[in-house]
């Protein structure tokens, strides 16, 4: 098992350079059975204007406040606010993904996540919380690949604490598609040894019935060459 003692072997360097704001205005997942996705950031805006600016980080500060303050629903609402200014960062994503899945939206912080990780591929928090998404939704190969890529960015105890859970169930469903697939190799196996067997019997069938076939033909011929014999003999008789 990983330790925080091997943080530093486990952690990935960042990118070199810092990458574009998010210009994408549609959602990347489906919402599915959940509400609709808070708006995402407006295409085509790649830098804020200074007054922008102060307004998103604004509505990021009342956001922040909001969720210390465990008012979840104010919290989502300025973060979306600041999100649909434009020019939105991964963090600001991350940070509202953290608060959808508080709401028990995990569709909704999955795409968020995804959103921010087309901004920074980098961002151990985003796949962290795309991981703890993807397993609320039973997505466990999913969650699974996103918690260990979480741990290879930037080791985190309590990540790969979390992240042991849903090792442990990819193996369990491995195991179980091992045995899955074995049983239907077997059962295929089985269908063609009797397909087999059937064929042989019928082959022997066909072949009983050629060599009593033949047998008959032979006895019929026999007899009539001795019904001549006699017949010869009583003549001469």
């Amino acid at each position: 098992q990983a330790s925080a003692g091997v943080a530093s072997s486990l952690k990935f360097s960042a990118a070199s350079h810092a990458a574009p704001p998010c210009t994408l205005s549609i959602a990347m997942e489906d919402h599915g059975d959940e509400v609709p996705f808070p708006a995402m950031s407006p295409a085509g805006i790649e830098e804020l204007t200074d007054e922008q600016q102060d307004k998103q980080n604004a509505a990021k500060a009342q956001g922040a406040e909001a969720l210390e303050e465990g008012n979840l629903e104010l919290a989502l609402e300025k973060l979306t606010e600041a999100i649909s200014i434009g020019a939105a960062s991964a963090l600001l994503y991350a940070r509202r993904a953290q608060v959808l899945m508080k709401l028990d939206r995990p569709r909704g912080a999955a795409n968020d996540c995804t959103a921010a990780l087309t901004i920074n591929p980098d961002s151990a928090k985003a796949f962290a919380i795309r991981a703890r998404a993807y397993k609320k939704l039973d997505r466990i190969a999913d969650a699974h690949l996103d918690f260990q890529t979480a741990l290879k960015l930037d080791y985190d105890e309590q990540v790969y604490e979390e992240s042991l859970e849903v090792e442990a169930k990819v193996k369990e469903l491995k195991a179980v598609a091992v045995g899955k697939r074995n049983a239907e190799e077997k059962a295929e196996a089985a269908r063609l040894l009797e397909e087999n067997k059937q064929k042989y019997l019928a082959g022997l069938k066909e072949r009983e019935g050629e060599y009593k076939e033949k047998a008959d033909a032979e006895k019929a011929e026999k007899d009539k060459v001795e019904e001549e014999r006699r017949a010869r003999v009583r003549k001469r008789e």
